[in-house]
C-alpha cells in the first residue's frame, strides 16, 4: 500500500513536468535473444510491466533547466534578388505570398544573404559600368520598398535590412535606411555587411577552411567601416556581425559587439556544407546526431551576448552552405532536422533561427508567379511557431528511453510534450489519458505535418514513434 501511493505521488509530480502522464515506456524488438515485447504481456504481468516502468521513469525524469520563448523561434532570412522576384510586378505582392506569412505566423523578416553586400539602391548605378564589381551589382528595383511595405502591412512582420558594407558607401546606406523605414510596419533594425569574416578569403573555399588564429586586421577594418556607415543608420537598432563562421573572430567579438553596439547577436550557421562537394550533403548526415545539436558549438556567442546583455540568434541557417542540395534539403528528412536544429539552438540560449532562402533547393517555399509552393521544410517553420509562441517555455526531459523528449508549458494550444526519436526503429509511449490524444508528427519518411487523434483503451493511449520522426502531444480537449 505505502508503495502504491508512493508511486502515485511521483506519477503525479511527472504531470508537472510534461503534461500528460507518462506512465511508461515500451520497445518492439525482435530476435532470439530480445527481451519479451510488450504486446506479448497479458494481465497482471502486463500491469507490473508497467508499473515497473513507470517507477523507473519517474525517477529518471529530471527535468533540464526551463528556456523562456521570447521571440518568436523561427523567422525568415531572404536574398534581395528572391525577395524582389516573389514581389512580383504588382502594386502590392501576391495575395498567396500573404497568405503563406500568415499561415507562419508572420515571422520577423531579414532581407540579407550575399547580396546583401552587392546590392545596390534603385537608380545609384548610371552609364556604363566603369568596373567588373560594378558590373555585377544587382539595382534594387524602382517600386521594391513600396510593395515590401504593402507586404508587411498585411503581415505585421518586423524587419531587418541588410546594408552593403563591403562595395557600398555611406550615400547608398542612407538610401536603404530610407527605404527600410517607409516599408516597416513592425519594428526595423539593420545588418552591416554580410559575413565580413570571410572577405578577405575566397568565398566557397572560405566557408570550410579552418583558421588557426584570428585576421585582427580584418576585424580592425569592419569595424572602421561599421562605424562610418551608421552615421547614416543613426540610433536604430543593429543586428550583427553576421558571421559565416563565429569561430573565425571568437576572441574579438566581445569587441565587436561593444564597438558597433549590437542590438541583437547574430552569426550564421550551416551544419553541412555543399560549396566544394554537393555529393557530400546526405540524408544521413542531415539527420546525425552532429546536424541536429551543431548549435551548441556555439554555446559561447550566447555567453558574450549575455555578458553585453543583448539576445543572441542564429540569424542565417539552413541544411547546407552555398544553397543547399536537391534530393536532400528539399527532402522531408531537411524538416526532421530543422525541428531538432532550433529545438537545440533555443536550449543553448540562442532567442530564435532564421531559415535562409537563396532561390536554391533549401528554401522553404518557393513562389511561382500567384503560386506558393511548399517544400517539406515549410512543415517544420510552421509546426515550430505554433509548438513554441512567445510566452511559452520549455525544457529538456530525461527518463524516456530511446527518445529525446521536451516538455512545454504555457503553450495556449501548443503541445505539453515533443518526442523526438533519433532512431531508425520505432519507440512507443503509453500515456495516460482520459480523453482522446491528439498529436502532430513529422516524419523524414513523409513530407508534411500530420495530425492523429488517438481514443484511450483503459485510460491509457500507446503511441508509436516512427524512426527518425518528431511527435507532438497536443493539449488533451
Amino acid at each position: 500500500m505505502v508503495l502504491r501511493k508512493a508511486l502515485m505521488l511521483l506519477l503525479a509530480g511527472l504531470t508537472a513536468a510534461v503534461g500528460p502522464l507518462l506512465i511508461g515506456t515500451c520497445w518492439s524488438v525482435s530476435g532470439a535473444s530480445a527481451a519479451t515485447p510488450h504486446r506479448h504481456l497479458v494481465g497482471a504481468r502486463a500491469q507490473a510491466a508497467i508499473s515497473r516502468r513507470a517507477l523507473a521513469f519517474v525517477h529518471g525524469a529530471n527535468r533540464g533547466p526551463s528556456v523562456g520563448i521570447t521571440m518568436p523561434p523561427v523567422g525568415l532570412s531572404i536574398e534581395y534578388p528572391v525577395m524582389a522576384q516573389d514581389l512580383g510586378t504588382g502594386v502590392c505582392p501576391p495575395p498567396a505570398l500573404v497568405a503563406e506569412l500568415l499561415q507562419l505566423g508572420s515571422p520577423p523578416l531579414s532581407l540579407a544573404g550575399d547580396s546583401q553586400d552587392w546590392t545596390a539602391p534603385s537608380g545609384a548605378l548610371s552609364g556604363a559600368p566603369s568596373s567588373w564589381e560594378t558590373a555585377t551589382l544587382y539595382p534594387l528595383p524602382a517600386g521594391f520598398w513600396s510593395q515590401l511595405h504593402c507586404l508587411l502591412e498585411a503581415v505585421g512582420e518586423p524587419l531587418t535590412a541588410g546594408i552593403n558594407a563591403k562595395t557600398g558607401q555611406p550615400s547608398w546606406a542612407a538610401q536603404v535606411v530610407s527605404g527600410a523605414q517607409s516599408a516597416a510596419t513592425k519594428g526595423l533594425d539593420f545588418s552591416l555587411g554580410n559575413e565580413p569574416d570571410l572577405y578577405n578569403l575566397p568565398h566557397l573555399s572560405a566557408l570550410g577552411k579552418r583558421l588557426s588564429t584570428e585576421d585582427v586586421a580584418a576585424v580592425n577594418r569592419y569595424l572602421e567601416v561599421a562605424t562610418y556607415l551608421q552615421q547614416a543608420i543613426g540610433s536604430v537598432p543593429l543586428l550583427g556581425p553576421e558571421l559565416a563562421a563565429a569561430k573565425h573572430w571568437q576572441r574579438q567579438l566581445p569587441r565587436v559587439i561593444g564597438q558597433v553596439h549590437e542590438g541583437t547577436v547574430g552569426v550564421h550557421m550551416y551544419p553541412l556544407s555543399a560549396c566544394t562537394s554537393p555529393r557530400a550533403v546526405t540524408r544521413r548526415g542531415l539527420l546525425s546526431a552532429r546536424a541536429a545539436d551543431a548549435p551548441r558549438d556555439l554555446a559561447w556567442v550566447v555567453a558574450d551576448a549575455n555578458a553585453a546583455r543583448v539576445p543572441a540568434i542564429i540569424s542565417e541557417a539552413n541544411s547546407a552552405s552555398c544553397g543547399g542540395t536537391a534530393g536532400v534539403s528539399d527532402s522531408p528528412a531537411a524538416a526532421v532536422w530543422a525541428m531538432r536544429f532550433v529545438l537545440t539552438a533555443l536550449k543553448t540560449g540562442f532567442r530564435e533561427v532564421r531559415f535562409h532562402f537563396s532561390g536554391g533547393p533549401y528554401d522553404p517555399f518557393i513562389v511561382r508567379g500567384e503560386e506558393v509552393i511548399a517544400r517539406p521544410l515549410e512543415s517544420a517553420l510552421l509546426a515550430l511557431n505554433q509548438w513554441l509562441p512567445v510566452g511559452s517555455s520549455l525544457r529538456t526531459v530525461s527518463g524516456v528511453r530511446g527518445l529525446v523528449t521536451t516538455g512545454v508549458s504555457g503553450a495556449r494550444g501548443g503541445p505539453q510534450v515533443i518526442f523526438d526519436n533519433e532512431r531508425t526503429r520505432a519507440q512507443s509511449v503509453v500515456l495516460r489519458a482520459a480523453h482522446q490524444v491528439v498529436t502532430e508528427v513529422l516524419s523524414a519518411a513523409r513530407a508534411g505535418l500530420r495530425t492523429q487523434a488517438l481514443r484511450p483503451r483503459h485510460g491509457r493511449v500507446k503511441l508509436s514513434v516512427a524512426g527518425n520522426s518528431v511527435l507532438a502531444v497536443l493539449p488533451q480537449s
